[in-house]
């Protein structure tokens, strides 16, 4: 037995176990960062002590998952920290194989802790990379602005974020459209609070007589009842606005059934929203939709940025 972490054993499994197609895996990344988490109150290297049966996750997954991110001063990608997604019963235990050959049972508590703080910065230091280095590259030549937001929300995926790229590009849009100070939040956060909540918002947009709210992912449950509210407690239309290939998806879910009103609430595409509005102001011109994009992603990268999103989703128009 060895004190020291193999480390490039360790980037091996990485290469291995959390990149595919050369880009790594944020649910994997984040799911590794919380079981090396546990062990510093349970420092047992058998997985299945660290894991509920039949679970896809280890116990208390998230609360580890933010004490790792949080000591290592990084943001969540994956908002479960890869619980769902990880594949953790496929290649946790290999991991903890590698803490293990340290001698990691018989050591001391801080020979522990250093062994796991080594082990952890491993699989930070790509989550770095997708977090605050590589901004997301905008392509216009050769297409129309539809095509250009729908390259840009489907990179956005890769890094996990393709939610808060898409709704803080619609903060943008309405701001450049109509001119208007748009209230800055972070993505799925601060709407409908809490009771308690002096002025708690009914989405993500108001904007007059109607409610936007973003939904990038498949028909859930969360959205539907929160447009059902959204009709009840108010007159406003309701904007659905989600990916494009989701969303007959969506017209199909809200149209089935009786649960919803569907004569007050408008289903299109973030792609078409945004997409629509950069191609007019720029009256169809190859110039104007190319100085609007410009116009719309200097807002994007300067105002929400900043206060909510992080350096790796800033977007360069090429």
């Amino acid at each position: 037995m060895t004190t020291s972490l193999d480390t490039a054993a360790l980037q091996a499994f990485l290469n291995t176990h959390a990149i595919e197609g050369g880009h790594p895996v944020p649910a994997r990344l984040q799911a590794a960062l919380a079981l090396l988490e546990r062990l510093r109150d349970f420092p047992s290297v058998t997985l299945s002590d660290h894991t509920k049966s039949g679970s896809s996750g280890i116990i208390s997954h998230e609360s580890y998952g933010d004490k790792a991110l949080e000591r290592l001063r990084l943001q969540p990608i994956n908002k479960n920290h890869g619980r769902r997604s990880s594949n953790l019963p496929g290649w946790g235990q290999k991991l903890l194989d590698i803490v293990s050959q340290t001698g990691f049972a018989t050591a001391n508590s801080k020979t522990r802790q250093e062994i796991i703080s080594e082990a952890q910065e491993v699989f930070a230091a790509p989550l770095r990379t997708i977090l605050e280095q590589d901004p997301l590259e905008a392509r216009l030549r050769g297409r129309t602005a539809e095509a250009v937001l729908k390259e840009l929300i489907l990179a956005a995926e890769n890094k996990g974020k393709s939610g808060d790229v898409a709704q803080y590009l619609v903060g943008a849009k309405l701001a450049l459209r109509f001119k208007i100070n748009v209230p800055i939040y972070p993505a799925n956060k601060s709407d409908r609070t809490s009771y308690f909540d002096p002025a708690p918002r009914l989405g993500d947009f108001e904007i007059a007589n109607a409610v936007i709210e973003v939904a990038v992912g498949p028909p859930d449950e969360k959205h539907l009842q929160q447009i059902e509210e959204i009709l009840e407690k108010s007159e406003a239309e309701v904007w659905l606005l989600t990916r494009s290939d989701r969303v007959p998806a969506w017209e199909n879910e809200i149209k089935t059934g009786d649960r919803i009103d569907t004569r007050r609430v408008v289903v299109t595409s973030v792609e078409a929203f945004v997409g629509q509005n950069v191609t007019e102001l720029g009256t169809f011109s190859s110039k104007g939709k190319a100085d609007n994009l410009k116009a719309l992603f200097d807002l994007y990268n300067s105002e929400w940025i900043p206060k909510v999103g992080t350096p790796g989703i800033r977007i360069i128009l090429k």
